[in-house]
């Protein structure tokens, strides 16, 4: 009977998925631990990093430390609609809250806070909202104030239910930032807020926590002159060789019925993932998958499949790419190929010159500024750019490559194809054929 039926795969490749064993980043839980167990509030936490870095899942560890410890935890996933105001944003803000604070179950206020015998708690963070919604409409001044002033209940509530504090949360940060053009300042608003707050002693603590993608750290900057004094900024990198081992054989030793793997093979997969947090998920799918396949017994040589690199692309790369031009993938290709000159990050100049002419250094430089708006690159510091995505390079020069061997094929196609595909002519009859044009149209 097929293994596959008594075997689940333990590895989730995806976003934010909770992987099987978390490791590689105690200093994170560590600091953040340090900074619940404090009767007052002084920074904000920043976490950052690229795409498939394990953001979303630490912040997942962040929530579990913080309400272990009695804190209130209110956020979302930001996205572009809800950050293109100050009257979105607070409304955002707001309803997070009043869906938060049932689940603590807080003592009773205006309305009844309390969940009733049937357990209606949908119910009472509507009733929660429209009060908070109503102390916001009803209070004269700008957004920040009335917004600040709807907070107070909120923190009023969270006192009286005798909590630690109130972390406010929110991920996917780098689609929040201030619209000078529009005269709407959401950013500044958020940060305005929180300063505010934690500048008064009768209030409970309050720590804002935001994750995104690095450029929400020039967008934090942009806003207030003292934002970098307000954030402990958590920047996620690889996970180090041992935690890379750890993450992937951890899950493969509790398998039921069990496999076993060589460490040959465990090594090739861990050499695989560079120690990417989610490559080591799609390496590890992909190492059980292919061993069920084979009956539990592989060698290193048969690991990965050829098909591995193209669901890899599919699943993480693909849709950026689709969104770029030809001159802009030229780049993208001299880019990928010149990895190994540089490092990890490239300038505008250095592509230009491996160009051999192609780009211009103001043209390659116009072009980055394009595909850091598209999420392909990110800058790294000023004049410096690097991938966003883990492996770009690979799939990148994968990409080009086939698309180069269809253009030859068709440069090379043999000149006797019309002769091999001809059917057989009956030559007692003869028939006048007007010659065909050259083209597409022809075949």
């Amino acid at each position: 009977m097929d293994r596959r039926v008594f075997v689940e795969n333990p590895f989730r490749p995806g976003a934010g998925h909770t992987p099987p064993y978390f490791g590689g980043r105690k200093d994170e839980l560590e600091r953040f631990q340090r900074l619940m167990r404090q009767d007052y509030a002084t920074e904000n936490i920043l976490v950052t990093g690229l795409r498939g870095f394990g953001k979303t899942v630490l912040l997942s560890q962040l929530r579990t430390v913080a309400r272990e410890n009695g804190w209130l935890w209110s956020g979302n996933d930001l996205s572009e609609s809800a950050s293109l105001s100050e009257e979105r944003l607070a409304i955002r803000i707001l309803a997070d809250l009043a869906s938060a604070l049932p689940a603590q179950a807080v003592t009773e206020s205006s309305v009844n806070l309390l969940p009733n015998e049937e357990g209606d708690s949908e119910d009472l963070g509507t009733a929660i909202f429209d009060e908070l919604r109503g102390i916001y409409e009803r209070t004269p001044g700008l957004t920040i104030d009335r917004l600040r002033a709807a907070f107070m209940k909120a923190i009023s509530l969270v006192k009286r239910s005798k909590m630690s504090g109130i972390v406010l949360a929110y991920d996917e940060a780098q689609c929040l930032f201030d619209h000078a053009d529009r005269d709407e300042f959401p950013m500044s608003t958020l940060v305005e807020l929180v300063s505010s707050l934690q500048k008064q002693d009768s209030v409970v603590p309050v720590v804002l926590v935001l994750c995104g993608l690095p450029q929400v750290f020039d967008a934090l900057t942009a806003t207030r002159t003292y934002t970098e004094r307000m954030f402990n900024v958590m920047r996620l990198n690889r996970l180090n060789r041992d935690d890379t081992l750890a993450a992937l054989a951890h899950p493969l030793v509790k398998l039921h019925p069990p496999l076993y793997p060589s460490k040959d093979l465990v090594l090739k997969a861990a050499e695989l993932t560079g120690g990417y947090p989610y490559l080591i998920q799609f390496f590890g799918r992909e190492l059980v998958e292919q061993l069920l396949q084979n009956g539990g017994v592989m060698s290193s040589e048969q690991f990965p499949s050829p098909s591995v690199i193209e669901r890899l692309d599919a699943g993480l790369f693909s849709a950026r790419w689709n969104r770029t031009t030809d001159k802009q993938r030229d780049l993208l290709q001299i880019a990928a190929r010149g990895s190994n000159h540089w490092g990890e990050d490239f300038s505008a100049a250095e592509l230009s010159e491996l160009s051999n002419g192609e780009f211009s250094s103001a043209q390659a430089n116009q072009y980055l500024v394009a595909l850091c708006e598209k999420g392909i690159i990110y800058r790294t510091r000023h004049g410096r750019y690097a991938f966003t995505v883990p492996m770009s390079e690979s799939m990148i020069i994968n990409r080009m490559s086939k698309t180069d061997e269809v253009a030859e094929s068709w440069e090379t196609a043999p000149k006797d194809l019309a002769a091999a595909t001809a059917p057989p002519v009956d030559e007692s009859v003869h028939v006048e054929v007007a010659p065909k044009k050259r083209g597409w149209f022809g075949f």
